[in-house]
């Protein structure tokens, strides 16, 4: 089988993660398994939507990036072609391929030529660059997009209570074994199965848009935060919160979803927002 390498342009204007951010900075600073639907095509039409922005190419970067950390994609399966992609994204071709050409450079993707080709994803490991060249939030203070995950996490776990099946349930749980098994690995890897439990939870809720916001705060925050993720979080602490979060789901009660809820961000918020309580 023939590799088709592509040649790669980064746009200039690519903003650069902030890994020297100290964290007396975040107050000063207002950062596996999926259930697939039956039909394929609507498996894909629920990551990728029509795009409008100038920028257009940086958004695809994004879906697609969506698409493989949520886990609807994993390393050696393929991507819709080009000419799919372009038509559920509402975007030329050209769009397509030069946002793949990003991926490519990062292998994330590559693509292959035959009969058998296509644009199969390497890795779930997508680095910061990409993510923050994606970020839409990027112009936002930190405080605001903090302040924002909140209810936008709650009524995934509110809406996930009601709609998730017993295998999205059991998909939560071995998410959380697998961040049990790799807590010592290096950040990078821990992080995915953090926010693994997160994306799963959002694809219970059946919600694609919501899905995207909780996606896209999820990766800035990572982005931003990273010396908060890596010095102040601990690990332990976070799988005893997915498992707190997992049995309050279970129970489907309200009260017991927006309290694990409100326990499960405090931490971040505290440092952030400066909470005292």
């Amino acid at each position: 089988m023939e590799v088709f390498s592509f040649v790669v342009v980064i746009p200039d204007n690519t903003p650069e993660a902030d890994h020297s951010l100290n964290l007396q900075h975040f107050r000063d600073r207002d950062d596996a398994v999926l259930i697939a639907n039956a039909d394929p095509e609507a498996a894909e039409r629920w990551h990728f939507h029509p795009i409008t922005n100038t920028r257009a190419h940086e958004e695809v970067v994004e879906q697609i990036t969506f698409a493989i950390l949520s886990g609807a994609y994993h390393p050696g399966e393929r991507l819709p072609n080009i000419e799919a992609l372009a038509r559920l994204m509402g975007v030329s071709k050209p769009v397509v391929g030069e946002a793949l050409k990003v991926l490519a450079s990062a292998s994330v993707v590559r693509a292959l030529r035959g009969v058998h080709g296509g644009v199969v994803v390497e890795t779930n490991e997508v680095p910061e660059r990409i993510m923050a060249m994606a970020g839409p939030l990027r112009h936002f203070e930190l405080s605001e997009i903090v302040e924002a995950r909140r209810p936008i996490e709650l009524q995934i776990a509110l809406m996930a209570a009601q709609r998730a099946t017993p295998e999205d349930f059991a998909a939560m749980e071995e998410t959380i074994e697998r961040l049990r098994t790799h807590r010592r690995s290096e950040l990078a890897v821990r992080i995915r199965f953090d926010h693994q439990f997160h994306y799963l939870m959002g694809r219970a809720a059946r919600s694609s848009a919501l899905a995207l916001y909780q996606h896209q705060i999820l990766e800035h925050l990572f982005v931003r935060m990273r010396s908060y993720f890596s010095e102040i979080e601990d690990v332990e602490s976070v799988i005893e919160l997915h498992e707190d979060t997992l049995a309050a789901l279970r129970t489907g009660d309200p009260a017991e979803i927006t309290r694990a809820i409100d326990v499960h961000l405090r931490p971040l918020e505290d440092v952030v927002l400066g909470h005292t309580k």
